[in-house]
């Protein structure tokens, strides 16, 4: 039987993919933890003007974030009990609360460990189509589908920097990038969570790998997972090429405001 016009996947093979992107989601948790200490705890301060700065810096990346993990909760089965932003939380983090499910299938251990990865992949699709949108770099596929790395310098130097957008694509890539991570205490709780998750998605795969190969319903899981997992893929490796972009101006900026200058925020 055939899939996309090739034979149909292993299970191995699937495995392989699932893994795939577990290894992607890593690497941008990693590189959006290194620009959030770098930029924003350097910058971090008693002076109006760092705390102004940070400010600036966090905003729309901490609202997408804490507007993703509402998205996770949403379509895990919870409603939203409230969303407060950094700004208006007194340890100045930002929360996202859950409240009463609205699902009768919704499982908390589910939630939590939607919630916390949703940021991940909610921001690399913000970025994503904001380079659409804004149109940087010219042509925005050059981010995608593991552009290898050594090409980031020369994207960076093919950039108009005359260019408003460009500007613009920088600074929301630097603010989303650095709250792509799930907090380590959002981490700490939805650990177990994933470890369920995975466990059972890679029992589900083997389970169906066992059926006929003209089973329908092993056909349709093939097609639908193998689906999700490239939509993720393409969409982790675009997120990880994007913060890719702002690294090194990240690191020359975290040096100047004062890298010894660090606080947990």
């Amino acid at each position: 039987m055939c899939y996309n016009g090739r034979a149909m996947p292993s299970a191995l093979e699937v495995v392989r993919r699932i893994l795939l992107v577990a290894g992607e989601a890593a690497l941008l948790y990693i590189a959006s933890r290194v620009i959030f200490v770098w930029v924003l705890e350097s910058a971090w301060g008693r002076a109006w003007w760092r705390r102004l700065l940070v400010g600036i810096l966090r905003g729309p990346g901490n609202l997408l974030h804490e507007l993703s993990h509402a998205v996770g909760y949403a379509l895990a089965g919870y409603r939203v009990r409230r969303i407060v932003p950094f700004f208006i939380d007194p340890e100045g983090r930002g929360m996202c609360q859950p409240g009463e499910p609205w699902s009768p299938l919704a499982l908390p251990w589910v939630a939590t460990g939607a919630a916390a990865l949703m940021p991940l992949l909610a921001g690399a699709v913000a970025l994503r189509y904001l380079s659409w949108w804004l149109g940087v770099p010219g042509d925005p596929d050059l981010l995608s589908h593991g552009v290898p790395w050594r090409q980031l310098p020369d994207i960076l130097l093919g950039m108009d920097y005359h260019a408003w957008q460009t500007w613009v694509f920088l600074y929301l890539a630097l603010s989303i990038g650095a709250e792509l991570a799930p907090s380590e205490i959002d981490l700490r709780k939805s650990l177990p969570s994933l470890a369920i998750i995975s466990g059972l998605l890679i029992v589900l795969v083997a389970a169906v790998s066992h059926l006929a190969p003209d089973a329908p319903l092993r056909h349709h899981f093939v097609i639908y997972l193998g689906w999700l997992l490239s939509w993720m893929s393409s969409a982790l490796d675009f997120g990880l090429m994007a913060v890719g972009m702002v690294m090194l101006p990240a690191a020359v900026f975290g040096t100047l405001l004062g890298g010894r200058r660090r606080r947990r925020i």
